[in-house]
C-alpha cells in the first residue's frame, strides 16, 4: 500500500506531482491533497480528501468537481522537506526520484496574447511578508510590458480581507482580485500566457511545469526561498525562467524579518532578460493603458 499524507500548499503540490508520476508508473498511489485537479491525468493516483482549515485550500476542496477516493486502511506516510530543500526532501519522503515536471492542460479564461502578474500579498493565516519582493519592482515590469502593447492580467484572492496586496500594485488591464478564477482557470491562464511575473510562490513551479517564460523577483526569507532550493536545472527545464535577487540577499528563516530587498537596476535587468524572447521585444504598438 502506498498512501501519502501530502503537503497542502499549491506550490508544494506542483512539486509533489513529479514524484507521484514516478510512483504511479508501477501501480496505485493514494494522496491526500486539497488540489486533486493537479493529478487528474494520472490514472493510478487516487486523491483523498484531507482536513484543512486554511482558506484557499478549503475553498478548493469545497468547490472541486473531482471524484474523491476512499483512503486505504493503514497509516499514511507524511511528506515533508524541512531543511533538506524541496526536491531532496521530497525524494527522502517519497522514496523515489522525481519524474518530469509538468501539469495537466487546462483552457485559459482569456483569449489572445497576455501577460500574468501576481502582486505581492500577505495572508493572515501564514504571514510571510519577508518573502515578498519590493512591490515597485513588479510595477516596473508591468509598466514595461504595457509599453510593449501586451495586456496584463493581475490575479489574487483578496475577497474577504484574509489576504491583502502590498502597494504599489502592478499595473494591469484586467484584474481578478476577488478569487474569481478556480484552479483550472488559474493554471490555464499561466499555461497559455506569453509571460508571467511575480514574487516567489506557486506560480514559479507552475511556469516551470508549463515552460511558460517567467520573471520572478526574490525578496528575503532566503533560507527557504532561494533559487537553489526552488529550482534544480538537473531535473527541471528552467531555460525560460529568469529571476532577480536582492543585492544583499537575506538568508534568514524568519517570515517577518525586515530583510534588505533592494535590487540595483532591476528594470534594466528585466529588460535585458526579455531580450531572450524576440517575439515579445519585437512587438510594435503604442502601448496599452492600464484598466
Amino acid at each position: 500500500m502506498r498512501y501519502f499524507s501530502g503537503m497542502h500548499g499549491l506550490g508544494d503540490n506542483i512539486y509533489q506531482r513529479a514524484f507521484l508520476k514516478s510512483l504511479a508508473k508501477s501501480g496505485d498511489v493514494w494522496l491526500d491533497t486539497p488540489w486533486p485537479e493537479l493529478y487528474c491525468d494520472l490514472p493510478n493516483v487516487h486523491p483523498v480528501k484531507p482536513h484543512t482549515r486554511l482558506r484557499t485550500q478549503a475553498k478548493n476542496l469545497n468547490n472541486s468537481d473531482v471524484e474523491w477516493s476512499k483512503p486505504p486502511s493503514g497509516h499514511s506516510t507524511k511528506i515533508s522537506y524541512q531543511d533538506d530543500g524541496i526536491l531532496r526532501g521530497m525524494r527522502r519522503s517519497f522514496g523515489v526520484d522525481c519524474s518530469t515536471f509538468d501539469l495537466p492542460k487546462f483552457d485559459s479564461p482569456i483569449s489572445g496574447d497576455y501577460v500574468v502578474v501576481r502582486p505581492a500579498t500577505v495572508r493572515k493565516e501564514w504571514a510571510a511578508s519577508s518573502r515578498n519582493p519590493r512591490p515597485e519592482y513588479l510595477l516596473e515590469c508591468t509598466e514595461e510590458v504595457l509599453r510593449m502593447g501586451l495586456p496584463v492580467i493581475s490575479i489574487a484572492d483578496l475577497a474577504d480581507g484574509a489576504e491583502w496586496a502590498v502597494e504599489p500594485l502592478p499595473k494591469a488591464t484586467e484584474k481578478f482580485h476577488l478569487g474569481e478564477l478556480n484552479i483550472k482557470q488559474l493554471l490555464g491562464l499561466v499555461a497559455n500566457a506569453k509571460l508571467v511575473i511575480g514574487g516567489i510562490g506557486w506560480m514559479l513551479p507552475a511556469a516551470i511545469a508549463y515552460k511558460t517564460p517567467g520573471w520572478f523577483v526574490f525578496g528575503g526569507f532566503g533560507r527557504y526561498n532561494n533559487p537553489n532550493v526552488l529550482m534544480d536545472p538537473s531535473r527541471m527545464d528552467i531555460s525560460n525562467i529568469g529571476h532577480a535577487l536582492p543585492d544583499n540577499f537575506c538568508k534568514c528563516g524568519d517570515g517577518n524579518h525586515n530583510c534588505d530587498k533592494r535590487i540595483s537596476n532591476h528594470a534594466e535587468k528585466f529588460t535585458k532578460w526579455l531580450g531572450k524572447f524576440p517575439d515579445l521585444v519585437s512587438r510594435k504598438g503604442d502601448g496599452i493603458p492600464p484598466g
